[in-house]
This record gives structure tokens, C-alpha cells and sequence, in this order.
């Protein structure tokens, strides 16, 4: 995994963020800023626009991790049409702890 790299101007201390807030969103939508707790990134602020395109390339990263799997377990089943299992042969009786289990 890529690691997050940021500048010095970007990381702000809980403290100073709670008394800067108004300067510190106003920074946010240029560019992310880093709110630090005892010396570590705790929260990140984002301009929205910002937000809204990371919100639709992980949709479309989830969407896309969807299909791939679905398409690797049609590719398995076309291959091995006998590998199929049908839900009522694997369905078995509640287990301790699931929904409507009784003992």
C-alpha cells in the first residue's frame, strides 16, 4: 500500500483546530488537512467536492471488486458445472448464537 505523504502545513493540533477552526476549513478546501491527538493523525478534514470524489471512486472500486467476483465464480462454475452446490442440500439447522436460535 502507497504511503500518505503530506507537508508540515497540512498537520494542526486538536487544539489549535478547535480554536482555528473557520481558518482551518477554509485551508481544507484547497488542500486536506491533518488533525493531529498527542502527536498522531487522528482526523483528516476534507473540502466536500473533495469528499464526493472519493466517495465515487470507492463506489466504483466496490462495484468493480463486485463483478470481478462474480464473474471468477461463473468462470469456476462454467468450468466445473458439477462444483455447484444447491442451497437446500448445504442448509442446516440454526446454530448457538444465530438469529431465531433457541436452546
Amino acid at each position: 500500500m502507497t504511503k500518505l505523504t503530506f507537508t508540515a502545513d497540512q498537520l494542526v493540533s486538536s487544539t489549535t483546530a478547535s480554536k482555528k477552526f473557520g481558518e482551518l476549513r477554509k485551508k481544507a478546501k484547497d488542500r486536506p488537512q491533518f488533525i493531529t491527538e498527542n502527536g498522531v493523525v487522528d482526523t483528516v478534514m476534507v473540502g466536500y467536492p473533495y469528499f464526493e470524489q472519493m466517495f465515487a471512486r470507492l463506489a466504483q472500486l466496490e462495484e468493480q471488486e463486485e463483478e470481478r467476483i462474480l464473474n471468477e465464480r461463473i468462470d469456476r462454475l462454467t468450468q466445473d458445472p458439477a462444483s455447484m452446490l444447491i442451497w437446500t442440500d448445504i442448509r442446516k439447522e440454526p446454530h448457538e448464537g444465530a438469529i431465531g436460535y433457541s436452546f
